[in-house]
């Protein structure tokens, strides 16, 4: 599979199309539950909710993937099996990652096609069903890496900005990497796959 470089947070029109001109390989989108359905929101309290439905932002983004992290977090939001409820008629067309396992263990029930990211921030003590780990940046390590890989789970950190953890991560073997910088992020991922492929026939 292609290393993933996931644009972070199109979360309002302009943004989105600003990200996609840079040919992310997926676009991440965050989204809550509001009384009419699912909304791109960042907040779990939905304050910053976009002007543009949901809806006009998985469709700007066409043939891109569209990641949606489910911003479920209990009792502000609803719990993972309602958050899921109001997710179920975009889980065909979309990924979804989610800070929540329980949330990505019930997308797994209902929809187990759906690609689906466990993302974490403290060091990961119990197993996933997740098809995607997604740690904290500062929380990959090569073991985290080969024993992920030895399940057949990818390992896809966030949020990276900088190139040098950006070459870091990827000399460590992640699978993709999730920045607001996808321009940068293709470079230094090209430049470092590239010197991986020479120095292997070499």
């Amino acid at each position: 599979m292609a290393f993933e470089i996931q644009a972070h947070r199109g979360n309002d029109l302009l943004r989105l199309r600003r990200l996609l001109t840079t040919a992310p390989s997926s676009v991440e989108i965050d989204v809550g539950i509001g009384p009419d359905g699912p909304v791109a929101a960042h907040e779990p309290d939905l304050s910053d909710a976009a002007s543009t439905e949901l809806a006009g932002l998985i469709a700007a983004a066409a043939d891109t993937p569209v990641v949606l992290e489910a911003k479920c977090f209990p009792p502000t939001t609803p719990s993972p099996r309602a958050f899921v409820q109001a997710l179920r008629p975009l889980l065909e067309t979309v990924a979804i990652a989610s800070f929540d396992e329980r949330l990505v263990a019930q997308v797994a029930r209902v929809s187990p096609a759906t690609p689906t990211t466990f993302l974490f921030e403290r060091p990961l003590r119990a197993a996933t069903c997740a098809h995607t780990l997604g740690p904290r940046c500062d929380l990959v390590t090569r073991e985290l890496v080969l024993g992920a890989h030895a399940v057949g789970v990818r390992v896809v950190p966030w949020t990276v900005n900088d190139a040098l953890t950006m070459a870091e991560l990827v000399e460590l073997g992640v699978d993709g990497l999730v920045t607001d910088l996808p321009a940068l992020a293709s470079e230094v991922v090209d430049d470092r796959l590239g010197r991986q492929r020479r120095r292997s026939v070499a």
